[in-house]
């Protein structure tokens, strides 16, 4: 999506969020612009928390549109989208998973939760470095 119009629906349930955006971009002005307004007015007892936070990211693409959305960029795009609303800095996200795939419509979905309690260690094989 360049410059068109999204829809954004929210869906709350106890702490965790499920964001979905009609649209696909990596352009942070056209996230907050899709997002911001509609998710403070759905989420308005909803405050910023100062916790860790876990973020899980699907993007959705149409095959014509493949090379244009990095996951890298649509990440950082939505966290800073949500900067202020869930969380005040988007330090606090601990985990953060983003996914690309071709699908049937350009989609961004976004899923929220805060993490209770430290985040766990992914273990490391000190293998993948032997030659």
């Amino acid at each position: 999506m360049g410059t068109g119009r999204g829809r954004v629906s929210v869906k709350l349930k106890g702490d965790d969020a499920l964001i979905t955006i009609n649209a696909a971009t990596t352009q942070t002005r056209i996230l907050k612009k899709l997002i911001a307004n509609l998710i403070r007015a759905e989420t308005h007892k909803v405050r910023p928390a100062y916790t860790p936070f876990e973020v899980r990211i699907w993007t959705s693409v149409l095959a014509d549109k493949r090379g244009y959305h990095d996951v890298d960029n649509v990440a950082k795009a939505v966290l800073d989208a949500l900067s202020g609303i869930f969380w005040q800095d988007d330090r606090q996200v601990q985990r953060l998973i983003s996914e690309r795939f071709e699908g049937d419509a350009n989609r961004i979905v976004v899923r929220v939760r805060p993490l209770n309690g430290p985040v766990e260690p992914v273990e490391f094989d000190d293998g993948l470095f032997d030659a």
